[in-house]
């Protein structure tokens, strides 16, 4: 997915039948160039923040967060990749060039995976709560994107690895781009299947939450009433005669527990109308019962991050249907001039996805900067106290 070559070099690339594309045979202005520089800059730095502050906070040990920091470490390889390109393609780094064959059809490819998985996890915990709390965890979670990476890492190259292909000649195979390209289509269609079922679970379960929610208010009061009867006997001396406390409940004439006149009344706290024992459902909507429960922090992350990530995907299928035609048109010996002009904007477009991940995290993630903020505060005082004790 490196900057394709002008149009006379898809010539040459029908004559040659294994389909290699020169990678320092790119050109890209001087914009380009500063443009791409900057992005990874930013994207390296942002991203490294993401790393650190949830690597080390234990407010963010839970596998909503983990995901966030895989995905800014595999954010950064993929930035690394970006500047071995600039430094093959302007200063022609021979050794750079051979990182970043083997590089080049990996990382994007870890990248969508681990997003797929992070669409997966928080789809599961607003669908499958119970069993999400009790069976994912972060060990589990890191466990199993290392050995999905590495996998991954070894099925992609193992055409290097065995022969196939040389990371020597410092040229991109096409037609072995074009095959791991479409295992990337795929993981964005289901990667926005999970996000757009995310965001219609979890607006449902927002909808019916503000339903509850925006019920006129119940007002319990519990009297003593032998300490009533106490205080009203003329004499001081005079023993109270037994009673149990009270109960008393004040509803909302349209509530379905206002039908019962004895809710209306005072009772003994024994004798309970039966309208009354599904008190706790309609008057604390947060209170679900043992088989719906439902983390509110869970909801909130999965619906964050299907907004977040959902341009993401959509800018996966421009990139990757680019290739692929530009593959075909290849093949069959088709012009291929116009499927390269828009490449050079498309590509660029694309690389903002390294800012715009960590960006959009820190944005809808309040748990994140009070880690920030608990961070910094140990960090400055450590460093008052070594500062005073050195003076």
């Amino acid at each position: 997915m490196e900057d394709l070559a002008p149009e006379e070099n898809v010539t040459s690339l029908r004559q040659n039948i294994s389909f290699d594309f020169p990678i320092m045979g790119q050109n890209i202005t001087y914009g380009q160039e500063v443009f791409r520089k900057s992005v990874v800059i930013v994207g390296v730095l942002l991203n490294c923040l993401v790393f650190f502050v949830v690597s080390f906070s234990r407010q963010l040990r839970y596998p909503r967060h983990t995901f966030w920091a895989v995905i800014a470490f595999f954010e950064c390889v993929f930035l690394v990749k970006c500047a071995l390109e600039l430094a093959v393609v302007v200063h022609h780094d021979h050794l750079a060039c051979q990182i970043l064959v083997l590089l080049a059809p990996v990382d994007y490819s870890i990248l969508l995976l681990c997003l797929s998985l992070a669409a997966l996890d928080r789809y599961l915990a607003i669908v499958r709560y119970e069993w999400y709390k009790s069976s994912v965890s972060n060990r589990g979670v890191i466990v199993l994107i290392s050995l999905l990476s590495i996998l991954t890492f070894i099925v992609i190259t193992s055409p290097f690895w065995t022969g196939y292909f040389s990371i020597y000649t410092c040229t991109n195979n096409l037609t072995h781009m074009h095959w791991i390209l479409i295992w990337d289509l795929f993981l964005g269609t289901a990667g926005v299947i999970l996000h757009l079922m995310i965001f219609m679970e979890s607006k449902a379960l927002i909808q019916q939450y503000l339903v509850n929610r925006h019920q006129e208010p119940i007002t319990v009061r519990f009297v003593n009433s032998v300490a009533l009867q106490h205080n009203s006997l003329p004499g001081r001396g005079a023993e109270p005669p037994p009673s149990a406390d009270r109960i008393f409940f004040n509803f909302p004439k349209n509530s379905t527990l206002a039908d019962n006149e004895h809710s209306r009344q005072r009772l003994p706290a024994h004798q309970l109308p039966s309208s009354i024992e599904n008190l706790d459902n309609e008057c604390f909507p947060w209170m679900y019962q043992a088989g719906s429960k439902l983390n509110r922090l869970e909801i909130r992350a999965a619906l964050n991050m299907s907004v977040n990530i959902l341009p993401f995907w959509l800018c996966t299928f421009p990139v990757s249907c680019s290739v692929v035609v530009l593959y075909w048109c290849i093949r069959l010996e088709g012009e291929c001039g116009s499927i390269l002009l828009p490449w050079p904007y498309l590509w660029n477009l694309f690389l903002l996805h390294s800012i715009y991940n960590p960006v959009m995290y820190m944005a809808t993630s309040s748990e994140f900067w009070r880690a920030l903020v608990h961070i910094t505060n140990k960090v400055a005082i450590a460093f008052h106290v070594k500062l005073a004790s050195g003076i």
